[in-house]
């Protein structure tokens, strides 16, 4: 009897157990399951600069190149060969932060006054691409966006359309139609991601900027 008993008790706590484990979770769902759309940005400005020093850089080598090649400099041809490598290394230098720059690996400081919104798995903030979040409660969203190390904060504003939808299971929005209305960046091209662009949802669109 007692062990019957106890065996009805382990079934019935094993039973609760798994119908607590398949509860469903109002939490529970894929992560990024709202709408956003995809913002890339050049440093257009710094890029020009750099390209410059890495200019001026490769005339000051062929300089000190030119001074070694006459004998009469051999007094001070060590002098010469440490500029040289001085120069070289800040040529370097600027080759890296072109290539970062032309990656457009660049930061966002902060949208709306919110900082630290984005991280970068592979360590830091800058990305390629940043996944900027749609205001699903109005067809219209509005950003100010602080990029790290930029002197003034730029504004975008779209416009879209709202349309219910499931992504594994789960019922969020999405954003069709999107458009640019306003903005304060040097230059902007987009949406684009898929053809025709009105049937593209918001998630698939990308928006490339320049400051």
């Amino acid at each position: 009897m007692l062990k019957t008993a106890t065996k009805h008790i382990v079934i019935a706590l094993i039973g609760l157990f798994l119908f607590g484990a398949c509860e469903p979770c109002d939490d529970c769902g894929p992560d990024n399951a709202y709408p956003y759309f995809n913002l890339s940005i050049l440093n257009k400005t710094s890029l020009d600069t750099l390209t410059q020093y890495k200019s001026r850089l490769n005339t000051e080598i062929k300089a000190v190149d030119a001074a070694l090649d006459k004998p009469e400099n051999a007094p001070v041809v060590d002098s010469l060969n440490n500029l040289r490598t001085l120069k070289s290394d800040s040529l370097a230098f600027i080759n890296a932060l072109i290539t970062t720059t032309n990656d457009k690996t660049i930061s966002i400081e902060s949208i709306n006054g919110k900082t630290n919104l984005f991280e970068n798995v592979r360590g830091g903030d800058s990305l390629n691409r940043f996944r900027i979040p749609i205001n699903t409660l109005q067809t219209e969203s509005e950003y100010i966006i602080k990029i790290e190390l930029a002197d003034s904060l730029r504004f975008m504003k779209i416009e879209y359309q709202l349309n219910d939808t499931t992504i594994n299971s789960k019922i969020t929005k999405s954003v069709k139609d999107l458009k640019v209305i306003e903005h304060q960046f040097d230059s902007l091209r987009g949406p684009f991601g898929c053809q025709p662009i009105s049937d593209c949802i918001s998630n698939e669109l990308e928006i490339y900027v320049e400051i």
